[in-house]
């Protein structure tokens, strides 16, 4: 089930991956930003400090909650800011005035409504649990869907539980007394690195069980199936730490198995696997764990395999290489019967697909194309040059911090024959599989 990102880049494929301006750029914003949130109500107001650094364009679009129906936009090069609601978004324009050189732009930002979440329940907002990302546009979403970095302090009920893809530091009570008094607390949310959006979730009854590499924190889940997916999470990180960390440190991974279905996600350390109010038996946990496993790989893998640009034509090279990483987990860590099943994932969404990637193309690629065509055209290659090449090739993307098709394509030519470099280059290209 598409997520609503997904559906608005389907929807507004060119006007949204930046501003009105044709000049496209890629711009990093840092917020710093404070909300007070009554999840009992979804009542939440808040004010953002937002900086977009060496801006060219004529204009900002930032999109937000359709619940959030007082917002104030200020800024000193702000001109006019013009607001239309539709698909369940806010859309403010904010036109800037005119700027004959690269400048920092200032945004203060000030927002206040009840939230609305979406029927696909990726997000929520409720008395004993709550789940705050990206496709909640709960916090001013820059059009193209940049990284951001920052921090973020909220005002929420004192007996909530909160972990995020950031780093979380409790209230300085001191410092960040309430009107409220204890009923609320202040914690801080930091992106210290680029992410895709502030995360939160945030439940009364949490319960955390951890292991060596992994914590995970659950409100409704069976106690063995925490095992189970602890010890999958486990294989995989110890999978990919041994190929691609070398002397690095790995971060603590905080799996989260929130009592809702529908769509998880991650971010790099921070991985959400929706489990519901399921129950069965040890045998069952064990089966249900481990059918994870090819999407717990894939994320983990998204450590290393995140540098491309995720809004555009280059976002091939994120998703197919932490997939095809992810499936040759799975067959080191369930065995080839396993991996077969994967393999059948990836032709049935190959036949789907379009092209992978072209010179001259401007958006990123379909789903098909990312996660079916591009893992099967690698695995391919790795049976046109052997698991040794391979082995090194993936080495190299995974460490390498290559961000573009034509850097890949040169660290092939390195690695390989250029036959085989040549056939993979004009694969990506063609409209169905070689």
């Amino acid at each position: 089930m598409p997520t609503i990102r997904e559906l608005i880049f389907r929807t507004f494929p060119a006007a949204l991956v930046l501003a009105s301006t044709a000049r496209a750029q890629a711009v990093s914003p840092h917020y710093d930003g404070r909300m007070r949130l009554q999840p009992s109500s979804g009542e939440a107001t808040a004010s953002w400090q937002m900086r977009l650094p060496a801006y060219t364009g004529d204009s900002v679009v930032l999109l937000l909650n359709a619940g959030l129906t007082q917002v104030q936009v200020r800024g000193p090069l702000v001109r006019r800011v013009t607001r239309d609601t539709s698909r369940g978004l806010v859309r403010l324009t904010v036109t800037l005035s005119p700027m004959r050189q690269p400048r920092d732009i200032a945004l203060e930002i000030t927002t206040g409504g009840r939230l609305l979440m979406s029927d696909e329940g990726i997000n929520s907002v409720g008395a004993d649990y709550v789940e705050l990302g990206l496709d909640s546009f709960w916090f001013p979403v820059l059009a193209g869907f940049p990284d951001v970095r920052g921090t973020v302090r909220i005002e929420l009920p004192n007996d909530l539980h909160v972990v995020s893809g950031g780093s979380v530091a409790p209230a300085n009570r001191e410092r960040d007394a309430t009107a409220s008094g204890s009923s609320m607390r202040v914690v801080t949310i930091s992106n210290n690195g680029p992410l895709p959006d502030f995360t939160l979730t945030a439940a009364r009854s949490m319960v955390t069980l951890s292991s060596e590499q992994v914590r995970a924190h659950t409100t409704t889940a069976d106690t063995s199936l925490v095992r189970e997916m602890l010890l999958v999470t486990e294989q995989c990180s110890a999978y990919l730490r041994t190929r691609y960390a070398g002397s690095a440190s790995f971060p603590v991974v905080d799996l989260v198995l929130p009592p809702r279905s529908g769509p998880g996600y991650a971010r790099q350390r921070f991985i959400v696997v929706p489990v519901g109010s399921w129950q069965g038996s040890p045998a069952e946990a064990k089966f249900k764990a481990a059918s994870q496993t090819l999407f717990l790989c894939h994320e983990l893998a998204h450590y290393w395999s995140s540098g491309a640009v995720a809004s555009g034509p280059e976002n091939w090279l994120n998703e197919a290489f932490a997939e095809f990483v992810a499936g040759r987990a799975v067959r080191a860590i369930q065995g080839d019967s396993a991996f077969a099943r994967v393999e059948t994932q990836w032709r049935a969404r190959a036949a789907r697909a379009g092209i992978v990637w072209s010179p001259t193309a401007t958006q990123r690629p379909d789903q098909f194309a990312s996660y079916g065509k591009a893992p099967r055209l690698l695995e391919q290659l790795e049976q046109r040059v052997g698991s040794a090449a391979m082995e090194r090739v993936l080495h190299a993307y995974m460490t390498g911090a290559l961000r573009t098709t034509p850097a890949v394509l040169e660290m092939l030519m390195r690695e390989l024959p250029r036959e085989h470099v040549e056939w993979f280059r004009l694969a990506l290209q063609s409209g169905g599989m070689p």
